[in-house]
């Protein structure tokens, strides 16, 4: 049994920085997070990066050390502190990567891929165009307003609307009273997105960053 654990504590301090790397994406991103399975292979993933950026830090440190300048002993200690930093570093890049579409835009122009970063066509639309909405409820009414939150998934979750306006028969919007309304999506049947010329620019916020609930 000594031995055995004597063989584990390595291994797991080999693979900490990429479960941190991990553990940061999910917490900053809409994604689901996968089975076990799912997330140890992510986490083999990412410490195959930090760990190779870690030996070519170390040898950088070497060949400079060669030159006559010392940066200090690259031992055990040094190499836990640059893995730590990298599994930061890594898991930051990863969540700017997946929420900014930056990279995925790169390739669709090339025609590499058709695929968005976003985890879902539903998510997709609310990052992508930021302007009121309409909610068509399960019982004929409607919401017009900001959604200044929104669920990560369709069947799950709650609306945070800002200016919340009912839309009568005909169209016009009638006050509810209130500054923010949370509507819960399983009353909502579909969702409208306004042209983005539709109302005038006193109504926006001042500052408005639609965002999602994790």
């Amino acid at each position: 049994m000594d031995d055995l654990v004597k063989d584990i504590i390595p291994l797991l301090q080999y693979l900490i920085p990429g479960f941190l790397s991990t553990w940061i994406f999910y917490s900053l991103t809409a994604f689901k997070r996968p089975d076990t399975f799912g997330q140890i292979v992510q986490a083999l993933i990412f410490t195959f990066v930090i760990q190779g950026a870690v030996l070519a830090v170390g040898n950088l440190c070497l060949w400079i050390g060669s030159k006559g300048f010392s940066l200090g002993n690259w031992d055990d200690r040094a190499q836990t502190l640059w893995a730590f930093v990298f599994s930061l570093m890594l898991g930051l890049f990863a969540c700017y990567l997946a929420t900014s579409d930056k990279l995925h835009g790169w390739l669709r122009k090339r025609n590499v891929t058709k695929q968005s970063s976003f985890p879902s066509e539903w998510f997709c639309a609310f990052a992508q165009h930021e302007r009121f909405i309409t909610l068509h409820l399960n019982d004929e009414r409607r919401v017009f307003g900001w959604p200044v939150e929104w669920p990560r998934e369709s069947s799950n979750g709650q609306f945070i609307m800002k200016y919340p306006r009912w839309l009568t028969d005909d169209g016009q919007p009638a006050s509810i009273g209130a500054e923010f309304l949370l509507i819960d999506s399983a009353k909502v049947k579909w969702v409208e997105f306004s042209p983005v010329s539709e109302g005038s620019t006193c109504q926006l916020p001042e500052h408005h960053n639609p965002c999602q609930s994790i």
